[in-house]
Protein backbone atom coordinates (compact mmCIF):
# COMPACT_ATOMS: atom_id res chain seq x y z
CA UNK A 1 0.00 0.00 0.00
CA UNK A 2 2.98 2.50 0.71
CA UNK A 3 4.19 2.25 -2.85
CA UNK A 4 0.36 3.52 -4.18
CA UNK A 5 0.87 6.49 -2.29
CA UNK A 6 4.56 7.39 -3.31
CA UNK A 7 3.94 7.06 -7.21
CA UNK A 8 1.45 10.60 -7.20
CA UNK A 9 4.74 12.47 -5.36
CA UNK A 10 7.59 11.14 -8.05
CA UNK A 11 4.92 12.14 -10.84
CA UNK A 12 4.88 15.46 -9.43
CA UNK A 13 8.71 16.49 -10.89
CA UNK A 14 8.24 14.61 -13.95
CA UNK A 15 4.81 16.75 -14.73
CA UNK A 16 6.75 19.86 -13.60
CA UNK A 17 9.74 19.75 -15.75
CA UNK A 18 7.34 18.57 -18.68
CA UNK A 19 5.48 21.65 -18.00
CA UNK A 20 8.27 24.26 -17.69
CA UNK A 21 9.91 23.02 -20.99
CA UNK A 22 12.55 20.86 -19.66
CA UNK A 23 13.52 17.10 -20.68
CA UNK A 24 16.34 14.88 -20.17
CA UNK A 25 17.68 15.55 -23.56
CA UNK A 26 17.35 19.36 -24.16
CA UNK A 27 20.67 20.42 -24.19
CA UNK A 28 22.20 22.14 -21.46
CA UNK A 29 25.26 24.60 -22.30
CA UNK A 30 24.40 27.54 -24.64
CA UNK A 31 26.24 28.36 -27.67
CA UNK A 32 28.40 30.49 -27.62
CA UNK A 33 27.67 33.89 -29.85
CA UNK A 34 29.68 33.64 -33.08
CA UNK A 35 30.79 36.92 -33.41
CA UNK A 36 31.99 38.40 -30.39
CA UNK A 37 33.47 41.65 -31.71
CA UNK A 38 31.33 44.63 -32.99
CA UNK A 39 31.80 45.75 -36.24
CA UNK A 40 34.14 49.02 -34.99
CA UNK A 41 36.44 46.66 -33.12
CA UNK A 42 37.42 44.05 -36.27
CA UNK A 43 37.83 47.50 -38.14
CA UNK A 44 40.25 48.58 -35.41
CA UNK A 45 42.00 45.36 -36.04
CA UNK A 46 42.31 45.57 -39.33
CA UNK A 47 43.78 49.02 -39.91
CA UNK A 48 46.44 47.45 -37.32
CA UNK A 49 47.37 44.96 -40.23
CA UNK A 50 46.57 47.86 -43.08
CA UNK A 51 49.86 49.96 -41.00
CA UNK A 52 51.65 47.04 -41.05
CA UNK A 53 51.24 46.45 -44.87
CA UNK A 54 51.81 50.01 -45.56
CA UNK A 55 55.34 50.13 -43.65
CA UNK A 56 56.36 47.52 -45.20
CA UNK A 57 56.46 49.28 -48.69
CA UNK A 58 59.76 51.57 -48.26
CA UNK A 59 57.84 54.58 -48.81
CA UNK A 60 55.62 53.89 -46.07
CA UNK A 61 52.57 55.79 -46.43
CA UNK A 62 49.69 54.92 -48.56
CA UNK A 63 47.37 57.58 -50.23
CA UNK A 64 43.89 58.03 -52.41
CA UNK A 65 42.36 55.68 -49.26
CA UNK A 66 38.75 55.53 -50.07
CA UNK A 67 36.52 55.46 -46.99
CA UNK A 68 35.00 52.03 -46.07
CA UNK A 69 31.02 51.00 -46.52
CA UNK A 70 29.79 48.21 -44.48
CA UNK A 71 28.47 45.44 -46.59
CA UNK A 72 26.55 42.36 -44.89
CA UNK A 73 28.23 39.42 -44.14
CA UNK A 74 26.94 36.86 -46.81
CA UNK A 75 25.16 33.94 -45.20
CA UNK A 76 24.80 35.35 -41.72
CA UNK A 77 22.23 36.85 -39.66
CA UNK A 78 21.01 40.47 -39.74
CA UNK A 79 23.39 42.80 -38.23
CA UNK A 80 26.28 40.47 -38.77
CA UNK A 81 28.62 42.80 -41.35
CA UNK A 82 32.02 43.47 -42.78
CA UNK A 83 33.87 46.59 -44.20
CA UNK A 84 35.83 46.85 -47.19
CA UNK A 85 37.54 49.91 -48.60
CA UNK A 86 40.72 50.56 -50.57
CA UNK A 87 44.07 52.64 -51.00
CA UNK A 88 47.04 53.03 -52.64
CA UNK A 89 50.91 52.56 -51.79
CA UNK A 90 53.75 54.15 -53.81
CA UNK A 91 56.50 51.60 -54.15
CA UNK A 92 60.08 51.80 -55.14
CA UNK A 93 60.63 48.13 -54.58
CA UNK A 94 57.47 46.08 -54.71
CA UNK A 95 58.65 43.12 -55.62
CA UNK A 96 61.35 42.89 -52.57
CA UNK A 97 58.54 43.60 -50.51
CA UNK A 98 56.18 41.58 -51.71
CA UNK A 99 58.40 38.32 -51.61
CA UNK A 100 59.32 39.38 -47.79
CA UNK A 101 55.38 39.78 -46.85
CA UNK A 102 54.78 36.50 -48.57
CA UNK A 103 57.68 34.89 -46.57
CA UNK A 104 56.08 37.14 -43.05
CA UNK A 105 52.80 35.96 -43.41
CA UNK A 106 53.22 32.06 -44.97
CA UNK A 107 49.96 30.08 -44.67
CA UNK A 108 47.86 33.40 -44.71
CA UNK A 109 48.84 33.66 -48.34
CA UNK A 110 45.85 31.55 -50.08
CA UNK A 111 46.86 33.11 -53.61
CA UNK A 112 49.74 34.72 -55.57
CA UNK A 113 49.93 35.29 -59.43
CA UNK A 114 51.41 37.38 -61.65
CA UNK A 115 49.12 37.88 -64.76
CA UNK A 116 45.61 39.32 -65.29
CA UNK A 117 43.12 37.29 -63.17
CA UNK A 118 40.07 36.69 -61.09
CA UNK A 119 41.39 36.35 -57.34
CA UNK A 120 39.13 33.57 -55.52
CA UNK A 121 38.88 33.92 -51.85
CA UNK A 122 38.86 31.34 -49.50
CA UNK A 123 34.99 32.02 -49.22
CA UNK A 124 34.33 31.52 -52.65
CA UNK A 125 34.01 35.19 -53.91
CA UNK A 126 36.30 37.07 -56.87
CA UNK A 127 37.63 39.95 -57.60
CA UNK A 128 39.73 41.04 -60.69
CA UNK A 129 43.30 41.95 -60.79
CA UNK A 130 45.31 43.06 -63.45
CA UNK A 131 49.26 42.41 -62.94
CA UNK A 132 50.39 40.15 -60.25
CA UNK A 133 48.56 40.24 -56.78
CA UNK A 134 49.23 38.54 -53.04
CA UNK A 135 45.65 37.59 -51.24
CA UNK A 136 46.39 37.04 -47.36
CA UNK A 137 43.71 35.90 -45.27
CA UNK A 138 43.62 35.73 -41.56
CA UNK A 139 40.82 35.48 -39.08
CA UNK A 140 41.22 39.51 -38.93
CA UNK A 141 39.97 39.53 -42.52
CA UNK A 142 41.62 39.95 -46.24
CA UNK A 143 44.22 41.69 -47.31
CA UNK A 144 44.13 41.88 -51.62
CA UNK A 145 47.74 43.36 -52.50
CA UNK A 146 47.54 44.12 -56.42
CA UNK A 147 50.77 45.48 -58.27
CA UNK A 148 52.54 45.57 -61.99
CA UNK A 149 55.03 43.66 -62.12
CA UNK A 150 58.97 44.99 -61.55
CA UNK A 151 60.41 47.34 -59.32
CA UNK A 152 58.11 50.32 -58.77
CA UNK A 153 54.54 51.55 -59.03
CA UNK A 154 51.73 51.65 -57.33
CA UNK A 155 50.41 48.92 -54.78
CA UNK A 156 46.68 48.48 -54.59
CA UNK A 157 45.71 47.37 -51.54
CA UNK A 158 41.99 46.47 -51.01
CA UNK A 159 40.66 45.20 -47.60
CA UNK A 160 37.92 42.71 -46.31
CA UNK A 161 37.46 42.87 -42.78
CA UNK A 162 36.39 39.45 -40.35
CA UNK A 163 32.55 40.06 -39.75
CA UNK A 164 31.38 41.89 -36.81
CA UNK A 165 28.28 42.46 -34.19
CA UNK A 166 26.50 45.92 -35.54
CA UNK A 167 25.75 47.41 -31.83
Amino acid sequence: MRSTRLAPLLALPLALATVAGCSPSAPTDVEPPKFDQSMNEVRDTSNDVVDKLVDAFPAGEGYAEADANAYPCQGEDDGIGRWIWALGIPSTDIEGTIAELQDEYGDAVTSTGTSSQDVEYSDGATWPVTGGHTLIEDETGSYLLSYPMGAGGTVMLRVETACGVLR
